[in-house]
């Protein structure tokens, strides 16, 4: 590809010793093949590959694009943001396949991964080809694989929209995370419809405080980036969106005035129920999803479904048939022991699942449960009082450590247990879940939560293979 065409649409403030070569592709790591590479210089946390320009030239690669001057005689295009420049010389490289497909965005603390794979059902059923990314991975109708980021960053990103418009996709739904707002991957994307699930607390390791990591989710809601913002009506952040719109709004809710919402919810072992009205459509909802917040979830995914075409009641027989979501509210029994497991890994995802849990439990709330190491620490002893505070007992184990001690998480957790609540340690989670079955009887529920779909704990820079599906399985045995 000439540099050219790859540099379509990004603004250059200088371009020094300008040619237009043929490039072979893109990359932002020296550690990568390089030869006959434009090298994009990336400044990040702790390191600013500015400094290690001369790396990537001597590796192979034949041009630079660069936020400065920079002392070599290649072609050097200097920009303001190079993280924007990535981006939309991603979509160039491929030949800009998110123009070609109807792409949704779902942003949001909780609920983006749900969302995404309800309305994922909703299309296929409706015969529509989808697709899906976010933290389940990449999926093209029933076909899955794994994937590193919520959102993955640009290259790897509009390769994989590449190939699902290549496979027939109509439409893609996409997680939207506030590392990628902020890191400004989707720039040169604009999206069909944008929804905003919540804002809650969350990754204030990386964001200063509430009002900093709001204010990035929300600034995404322009004009620019999406046609149409789906809002949760109930979300005090997306108010502020409501208040001065800069594009045109579809609300959902369950307590504000909305033009969808939802009225007689119920549950049951078989899943949830509730009768919607959807921009003056009726229709009584049956599906085996559980949990308030995925009434939230189905709600946000019938506005923009029926936004987009598919009748209420072609919705309906969609949802009556949802599959289960991998780590998300998945029930079952063990030895006749009710048990969840479940993704919740902020202080609003653990109490939304834990206060859905003690309504429809009888006996006893047992939650295990951790929070990650080397992230945000606030939400710690937060997390440790909703527990306790919904809970009979709590065991708290370790949740992806990383490179902090177990014992130091858990110590900061029981700062926030209440008093009365029955509360242990166990660094092991197959022996902490163990625990919570030798505590449990008939009628009560075992909550494991945190861990959700993942295969593995990390630990000391290594994913060690575990998984809260598995320890269930080979307790049946």
């Amino acid at each position: 590809m000439k540099i050219r065409k790859l540099l379509e649409n990004v603004v250059i403030l200088r371009a020094l010793h300008y040619k237009d070569i043929d490039v072979d592709g893109v990359e932002i790591d020296t550690g990568k093949p390089l030869k006959g590479k434009v090298f994009v210089c990336l400044k990040g946390g702790n390191v600013d590959s500015h400094t290690i320009a001369d790396k990537a030239l001597k590796a192979g690669a034949v041009a630079l694009i660069s936020e400065q001057e920079l002392p070599f005689d290649v072609p050097i295009f200097v920009v303001k943001s190079t993280r924007r420049a990535l981006a939309l010389i991603a979509g160039n490289f491929y030949g800009n396949p998110a123009q070609k497909l109807n792409i949704v965005t779902v942003v949001g603390t909780n609920g983006k991964t749900s969302t995404t794979e309800i309305l994922s059902h909703i299309f296929s059923y409706a015969g529509i080809k989808c697709a899906a990314i976010g933290t389940l991975g990449y999926k093209i109708g029933k076909d899955r694989v794994s994937g590193e980021l919520t959102t993955p960053d640009p290259m790897e990103l509009h390769r994989h929209l590449a190939e699902m418009y290549q496979a027939g996709v109509k439409c893609v739904f996409m997680e939207a995370s506030a590392h990628a707002i902020f890191y400004d991957k989707l720039a040169g994307i604009k999206a069909k419809a944008s929804i905003l699930t919540n804002i809650t607390q969350d990754h204030l390791d990386f964001f200063e405080d509430m009002d900093q990591y709001a204010s990035v989710k929300l600034s995404y809601f322009t004009y620019e980036n999406t046609a149409l913002a789906v809002l949760n009506s109930d979300d005090e952040y997306a108010l502020r969106i409501l208040r001065e719109p800069s594009v045109p709004v579809i609300t959902y809710g369950l307590n504000n005035p909305s033009d969808v919402f939802a009225i007689d919810l119920g549950e049951s072992e078989a899943g949830i129920s509730f009768t919607v009205n959807a921009f003056d459509c009726i229709e009584t909802i049956l599906c085996p999803l559980h949990g308030t917040f995925n009434v939230y979830n189905i709600m946000a995914a019938i506005s923009v479904a029926m936004y987009m075409g598919i009748s209420l009641s072609v919705i309906k027989n969609a949802l009556s048939q949802m599959e289960k979501i991998p780590g998300r509210y998945n029930v079952d029994y063990v030895n006749g022991i009710k048990t969840i497991i479940d993704y919740a890994h902020t202080p609003d995802g653990l109490e939304n699942l834990l206060k859905d849990v003690k309504k429809s439990t009888t006996g006893k709330v047992i939650t295990v449960f951790g929070c990650g190491g080397n992230r945000d620490r606030r939400k710690r002893p937060l997390m440790g009082k909703i527990a306790s505070e919904y809970s009979d007992y709590v065991i708290i184990t370790e949740d992806n450590p990383r490179y902090e001690k177990v014992s130091d998480i858990s110590n900061e957790i029981k700062e926030g247990i209440l008093a009365d609540c029955l509360c242990e340690s166990i660094e092991d989670r197959t022996e902490a879940i163990k625990r919570a079955f030798e505590l449990a009887s008939q009628g009560d529920t075992i909550v494991l939560a945190g861990k959700g779909h993942e295969a593995y704990i990390e630990k000391n820079g290594e994913k060690i293979p575990y998984s809260d599906s598995e320890v269930l399985q080979k307790s049946k045995e």
